[in-house]
């Protein structure tokens, strides 16, 4: 099962201790009950023995209880802190555009899916002591009346069965209800990043809520509904099984006499002890089938749950001449549908080379493919045909992730990070607050402790903060992708007369998408994207 995979791998020696101690704790625990069961049906009660017996079972039971909580707790925090590493981990290493498209769906496996695995962890030593003490118990009925332990015995051969049933059916609803839980989230994050939107268009805002949110929460809730009714009862139907198993034991034996009801009653008094920890252990089975549920939705987004293993290999060739192309792209295809997956949009076959130090404009009408073609420079998705070279060698799987190093990428839809601390520390002391100044935020930004005071900017102020945490990358290649788009004629011409400057005097290539056609004389050469075609 994955959920074990998962914690042996987390910790193989705390995973040992949590069941040695939980099996431990379970054979106490019948010793306790033994004690009790044969002081009450014994002629020749000794108090200073039943004392010293049941006292020593009952500290031991005690003692290996704390171990057994103590030891599951540690592993579940190790659990939940290596699994947040891990997954943070595999997004950042999954298939960007898998990643791209499963944004809505990221957050909840980071909160609501670690937690709900932690907390079927918890339950671990109390299952391992629940059916540490069933089996004890069974041992000592198997002796006291080998019989009537075989009725028993029968009995929860059935409540096995029955499980086994209920399972596939908790796991249905434990699935539509994680299905629609994604949905969900990802119009919180609409409610969230659309305030403005929403707050602006009372109409709108009522509509969302009430058509979108109010529905997807309901039919979730539903679906969560139905798997805990279904689980719920399939638990107390073991316990009701169990009941009726003794009530029919009480006929026969009425019937047929093949013992009496008083060693009957001593019989059943021992069973009873087993009704508690069998429906613990049964009500696991259930945590188990949601676990493997959350697993396989974070499966389905594009992230194993295997160690996560960056294969990099870099790229020396020492053979490469300045006078080649830095970027050789040929014969170049990508494809992408819409919802509805009859329409398609293809990108290319392309041919492009890039030269060192080149700044080259991109240029091409809305939907020409513009930022597309520059994920696929970048590395950022995988082309469905040809190839890219760089300084002459192929990019492979174990070259990618130095390839893309090479590069510094400015979107329209950017995330801005205040953390600074993989900038060089000495260029960012040279040139951060100089690029601050030069940008107009020195009033509302500075650099300490290698992060940004703050990212509580505007809009356009972040797209600036942004530019300047890429410029101070200081890396081999740049690409810009409509940066200058929504700013104001002052801050455009910062940017291509004094920012593209700096980095041209600086021997960086530059890939720049624009519209401003008035600053086309900066560029070396000027391409156009048309149809997905470099005409």
């Amino acid at each position: 099962m994955v959920v074990i995979r998962v914690l042996i791998k987390s910790s193989l020696p705390l995973f040992i201790t949590v069941v040695i101690s939980s099996v431990l704790t379970g054979l106490t625990s019948t010793m306790v009950i033994r004690s009790i069961h044969q002081a009450v049906q014994g002629d020749d009660f000794q108090l200073r023995s039943f004392v010293v017996e049941f006292g020593s079972f009952w500290v031991a039971y005690g003692v290996l209880s704390i171990v057994a909580s103590y030891s599951v707790s540690r592993l579940m925090q190790k659990i939940i802190h290596q699994l947040r590493i891990n997954m943070s981990r595999k997004i950042i290493q999954a298939p960007f555009e898998e990643i791209e498209n499963n944004q809505a769906k990221l957050l909840p496996i980071l909160t609501n899916d670690i937690d709900m695995i932690a907390r079927y962890i918890s339950t671990l030593p109390a299952v391992t002591t629940g059916l540490a003490t069933v089996l004890g118990i069974l041992a000592y009925m198997v002796w006291f009346s080998p019989l009537l332990t075989l009725a028993t015995i029968f009995l929860f051969i059935l409540i096995f069965f029955i499980t086994k049933v209920a399972l596939p059916l908790v796991r249905k609803y434990s699935h539509g209800a994680r299905s629609h839980l994604n949905n969900l989230f990802g119009h919180f994050e609409g409610l969230v990043l659309g305030i403005k939107e929403l707050t602006l268009n009372r109409k709108f805002s009522k509509s969302f809520v009430d058509d979108h949110i109010i529905p997807t929460s309901s039919t979730q809730m539903r679906y969560y509904l139905k798997e805990s009714v279904v689980g719920s009862i399939f638990n107390k139907s073991t316990d009701l099984v169990l009941l009726l198993g003794m009530g029919g034991l009480v006929v026969l034996i009425f019937q047929t006499q093949f013992v009496t009801l008083e060693f009957f009653g001593q019989y059943l008094m021992i069973v009873l002890f087993t009704l508690a920890p069998l429906s613990t252990a049964t009500g696991f089975l259930r945590s188990l089938k949601n676990a493997e549920v959350i697993f396989d939705h974070i499966e389905k987004v594009g992230i194993t749950l295997e160690p996560s293993y960056e294969h990099t290999s870099e790229i020396q060739n020492e053979a490469w001449k300045k006078s080649e192309p830095l970027i050789h792209i040929s014969g170049l295809e990508h494809t992408y549908y819409h919802a509805d997956e009859d329409e398609h949009f293809k990108l290319g076959p392309l041919d492009l080379k890039v030269m060192s130090g080149e700044t080259l404009f991109l240029v091409g009408g809305n939907g020409s493919g513009k930022t597309t073609f520059a994920k696929l420079i970048l590395g950022l998705y995988k082309p469905k045909g040809g190839e890219v070279r760089y300084k002459g060698t192929e990019i492979t799987h174990e070259t990618l992730s130095f390839y893309r190093s090479r590069f510094s990428a400015v979107f329209t839809d950017s995330y801005v990070f205040q953390e600074l601390d993989h900038v060089d520390p000495s260029f960012l002391k040279e040139k951060g607050d100089e690029l601050i100044e030069l940008l107009e935020l020195s009033k509302k930004v500075k650099i300490e402790d290698s992060s940004f005071s703050t990212k509580r900017l505007s809009d356009g102020q972040k797209k600036r903060l942004s530019l300047i945490s890429s410029i101070l990358e200081d890396k081999e290649i740049y690409l810009f992708d409509e940066w200058a788009a929504n700013q104001d004629p002052y801050f455009k011409e910062i940017f291509y007369n004094k920012i593209l400057t700096y980095l041209q005097e600086k021997g960086k290539t530059l890939i720049v998408i624009t519209h401003d056609d008035r600053y086309f004389d900066l560029a070396d050469r000027v391409v156009k994207l048309q149809d997905g075609k470099l005409v």
